[in-house]
């Protein structure tokens, strides 16, 4: 007989999407959620959530009191490390939303509460669930473009549009780390496709957003050396005045791979083709899904349902912020520094 998992939301702007999920799915059943601007906030769909079936919490304590099987923290940033920790103390397998943390050492306390509670975790990196992206590391991993020798990503967005509830993205006394808070999508993709970072190189600025008193780097470029000689360069950017994008390009012996995760296609150009087809991408459709968070839980359920832990771990999580953690270092310190080892 399938478990129906009881699981509950914190925080119901980035958690609205992972309501919807476990309401949705076969087994799993929206039990609770909680939002401290539930009331005020008029973007929440509070309609949904009367006729959800749902209880609508008072306080956060009750989300760890209720009894649940999963807890899904979906709050910013800054909240993640608390949340995640009392959910695990609290006897429920957690989902954190991207990033884990805004510190290396925040997602140390994370791993530490994971191994004294012995429950299941996820990092919500959402892009590994991309179609476009999920079919570009097979095509990676069937070797069709051969031996990676250099990738490129890019987090392009524009933050003076999505600022956050009550502005909290460009909060002084929280000082977001746009390097971090968004790039974090391009460097665990690209953590995914080629390995670790060893080294990176950064250099920053803030320019885009002056203007509206953004408390931090609004943009950078990340260079970094990888397993195997392969290099990379990361774009990240919240304040780009373009369309949002996550392209992505894979450069290997045999070929390239051009994708993102806004458009119903990625390309390839294969140069054992090229005789046939000339020196010509090749479009490959596939479904568009940015932010495919109903999957993400689907996946993570079937790992619990099998006593397994779903790869994108705490451990994964934390990796991807020590790649930020370091690429900010090396921008306020002006040289190359290594990525920690976690």
């Amino acid at each position: 007989m399938t478990k129906m998992h009881k699981t509950g939301v914190i925080a119901l702007r980035m958690g609205d999407a992972w309501a919807k999920a476990a309401h949705s799915l076969e087994n799993t059943k929206l039990a609770m959620v909680y939002d401290l601007n539930f009331e005020k906030n008029r973007r929440i769909d509070r309609k949904f959530y009367a006729n959800s079936g749902a209880i609508i919490a008072k306080s956060e304590d009750e989300i760890y009191k209720s009894g649940l099987d999963i807890i899904i923290v979906a709050s910013p940033d800054h909240f993640h490390a608390e949340q995640s920790i009392k959910g695990l103390k609290s006897g429920a397998h957690v989902i954190c939303e991207k990033p884990l943390a805004p510190t290396v050492a925040e997602c140390k306390k994370i791993i530490g509460a994971v191994k004294q509670s012995g429950k299941f975790f996820m990092t919500g990196q959402v892009c590994r669930y991309a179609p476009g992206f999920i079919l570009a590391k097979r095509l990676v991993d069937e070797g069709r473009i051969g031996k990676i020798a250099f990738i490129e990503s890019e987090y392009a967005h524009d933050y003076t549009y999505a600022v956050g509830y009550d502005n909290w993205r460009k909060d002084p006394k929280i000082k977001r780390e746009g390097v971090i808070g968004g790039g974090c999508h391009a460097m665990d993709l690209v953590r995914w496709l080629a390995g670790n970072p060893e080294e990176v190189c950064c250099y920053t600025n803030r320019i885009l957003l002056a203007a509206s008193a953004w408390p931090t780097a609004d943009t950078g470029i990340i260079i970094g050396k990888f397993p195997h000689n392969v290099i990379g360069k990361i774009f990240v950017s919240v304040g780009v005045k373009r369309p949002y994008t996550m392209r992505t390009v894979v450069c290997g012996t045999k070929g390239t791979i051009i994708c993102d995760n806004t458009s119903d296609h990625i390309r390839i150009f294969e140069e054992k083709n090229r005789k046939e087809t000339g020196c010509k991408f090749t479009n490959v459709p596939v479904n568009i899904a940015s932010h495919n968070v109903t999957e993400e839980l689907r996946e993570f359920v079937s790992y619990l349902d099998r006593n397994r832990q779903v790869p994108t771990d705490v451990y994964e999580g934390a990796r991807t912020v020590a790649f930020g953690e370091a690429a900010l270092r090396s921008a306020r310190e002006g040289k190359p520094v290594k990525v920690e080892k976690i």
